[in-house]
């Protein structure tokens, strides 16, 4: 009769995979726990610096050529670390926004045949709504939801480093009030 010998270097599918995820779980909560970069008053001096430099550079005339200049700052300001800076850095005239138009179909008198109506599959509600934040983002257009959710995270926050920046600058060019401290939103 054999005896039963438990073999200690045998792990089971069901402990190694319990093992990564709880592997997983302490990589994305020491994510979330890291304080965003956009919070800091060194980045929110160097942003300055970087969007005063721009604006005198450019000498825009209209608004648009000012947030174009103020995007592309903040895009530098990031260092190409994210995706999104990334977008905004790569195309010289600042249209990533990619904006697509569509062409109307046509139809040549009578040629095409009618269809049966086909059963059109929606998008689960998620789904739609992380496609349409992929959209507001730029280069975040095909990106896995996970990735997309790290981006979108750390372009509202340079994103209100960038209004706190403006503010202080539209504030100091009007002649009010000293700007405040910075704000802590997080």
């Amino acid at each position: 009769m054999a005896s039963f010998h438990p073999n200690l270097h045998s792990v089971t599918s069901s402990q190694q995979s319990n093992h990564k995820k709880r592997r997983k779980l302490a990589h994305h909560a020491s994510l979330a726990s890291a304080p965003s970069p956009w919070t800091s008053q060194t980045e929110h001096r160097i942003y300055a610096t970087n969007l005063l430099h721009a604006l005198r550079r450019n000498s825009p005339s209209a608004a648009s050529d000012v947030r174009a200049a103020a995007d592309r700052a903040l895009a530098a300001t990031a260092k190409g670390r994210t995706r999104w800076s990334r977008a905004i850095l790569a195309n010289p005239f600042g249209r990533w926004k990619g904006r697509h138009h569509m062409k109307a179909r046509k139809s040549r008198a009578g040629l095409m045949k009618k269809r049966t109506p086909e059963i059109r599959r929606t998008a689960p509600p998620l789904q739609k709504k992380a496609r349409s934040l992929g959209r507001l983002i730029p280069g975040c257009r095909r990106v896995s939801f996970p990735k997309l959710l790290e981006e979108a995270g750390d372009y509202i926050s340079a994103l209100e480093m960038q209004v706190r920046a403006m503010t202080a600058l539209a504030d100091l060019l009007a002649g009010g009030p000293s700007p405040p401290a910075p704000l802590r939103l997080s």
